[in-house]
């Protein structure tokens, strides 16, 4: 299907977040590190005319997704997109076996994006002869963060069904008015008390601040990873609740401060920057907007030699409101702040990563981050189809997926950095050390 643009396409000004993303992209061309994907086997006979046009439907609607970036000089910018084609790609596979499956769809949702020329975002109809067939979207996360994705899959799912969303068709304009707010923002005095309170934070960073690696590190950096995937035993979760609301503190700061001692232990550091992904979706405006509404908190960990977990849980708990109060200062600004110079076989100023998302009870489609579930919406029933994604972008991350009192964490690991076995004996401390701090081990 074609689209008639009578007038020439309106340019769009891009966040400092997504500005950094683009960056990065032409950095590495060839990099999906940065590829946000997810595939859902549909339970139910599909009706692929109708799934096609709601597809259509649904990225035609957001302009953020119906788009391609351009450079003109030093800036760049969104513009709407007038390529041809169907939105959905429909893959018939015929009577392949799972492994042939699933190693078809990672290899269209690792697909780098050409974003001056590409739609930002893939979604591809695996049909089977036995099975169930499988709705894949991938998506740079220049336009989509985790909340996004799910919201992308439950406007298509409604309009499959046929059932109003309830919400105003989005043209992009949420996005532009986040974009407007943060350019505000940074010309005001809250910018500049964050700009003292980062400079302050993260002043005289040490330099031994390396992991061990098993791998020489090489000369310049490279997006290339794999993972370790498990799941916290639901005992052991429980557990971490109740011994976070008696600290009282939150689980994410009791799995955090984990994470530190883990790294300390692994590494003999004692003073390291440990970023953490939080979302800019305070509004209630932007809370059901398509849109990258992410930016990055750089946590400096400072574990003393023995110290205790408790303490560890006290001072992390207390930094980590201290940064919460700067959450909307862009982190693409923060390292010139510091004024370190770019060294090309790191990833930046953020080598680890500590990520925690928690699913909603509101939401069905949040229960599929767990193994075997299935979910209802729209009185559709999908269940999870599983692809690894955003592997390689920095030298380890650690993601807890959380729904209730069960967790599945992926540890993530750059391969040109850390072997397989490494990664599996980093998770396997990290439960222990779990283990140990609910037990009172560790004080």
């Amino acid at each position: 299907m074609i689209r008639q643009i009578s007038a020439p396409p309106r340019s769009h000004e891009l966040s400092l977040g997504q500005e950094a993303l683009w960056f990065l992209q032409q950095l590495a061309p060839d990099s999906n590190a940065y590829n946000v994907s997810a595939a859902l086997n549909l339970h139910f006979p599909v009706d692929v005319a109708k799934l096609s046009a709601a597809v259509e439907r649904v990225v035609t609607r957001h302009s953020l997704l119906d788009c391609v970036f351009r450079s003109s000089g030093r800036a760049i910018s969104r513009c709407a997109s007038d390529l041809a084609g169907p939105i959905l790609d429909v893959h018939e596979l015929g009577g392949a076996d799972d492994s042939v499956v699933h190693a078809f769809a990672k290899d269209l949702a690792q697909r780098p994006f050409r974003l001056d020329r590409q739609r930002p975002i893939r979604l591809a109809l695996l049909r089977r002869e036995v099975g169930q067939d499988i709705l894949l979207i991938a998506a740079h996360h220049i336009v989509v963060d985790n909340v996004a994705q799910l919201l992308v899959f439950q406007e298509i799912f409604a309009e499959y069904a046929g059932r109003p969303t309830g919400a105003e068709p989005d043209t992009g304009a949420d996005f532009d008015e986040f974009v407007r707010r943060e350019r505000v923002l940074l010309a005001s005095s809250r910018a500049d008390a964050a700009r003292a309170y980062w400079r302050g934070e993260l002043a005289n960073l040490p330099d031994t601040g390396d992991l061990p690696t098993d791998r020489p590190r090489p000369q310049v950096y490279t997006f290339a990873g794999s993972e370790i995937d498990f799941e916290l035993p639901p005992g052991l979760m429980i557990e971490v609740e109740k011994a976070a609301a008696a600290q009282s503190t939150t689980v994410f700061v009791y799995l955090f401060s984990a994470f530190q001692l883990l790294l300390h232990r692994f590494g003999g550091q004692n003073d390291f920057v440990i970023g953490c992904p939080v979302t800019l979706r305070s509004s209630r405006r932007f809370r059901d907007s398509i849109g990258y509404f992410v930016n990055l908190l750089p946590f400096r960990a400072r574990v003393a030699p023995g110290s205790s977990f408790d303490a560890v849980l006290r001072r992390t708990g207390a930094k980590l409101w201290s940064g919460l109060a700067h959450r909307e200062f862009p982190f693409a600004q923060i390292p010139r702040l510091v004024d370190l110079p770019r060294d090309p076989s790191r990833a930046g100023l953020i080598s680890t990563m500590f990520v925690m998302i928690a699913g909603s009870p509101d939401d069905p489609l949040s229960a599929l981050v767990l193994q075997d579930r299935r979910a209802e919406y729209a009185g559709l029933t999908v269940s999870e189809f599983y692809l690894p994604q955003q592997q390689g972008q920095f030298d380890l991350t650690l993601q807890v997926l959380r729904h209730g009192s069960a967790a599945r964490v992926h540890l993530k690991y750059n391969t040109s950095l850390f072997t397989e076995e490494t990664a599996r004996g980093l998770s396997r401390e990290y439960t222990d050390l779990l283990r140990s701090a609910v037990r009172g081990e560790m004080c």
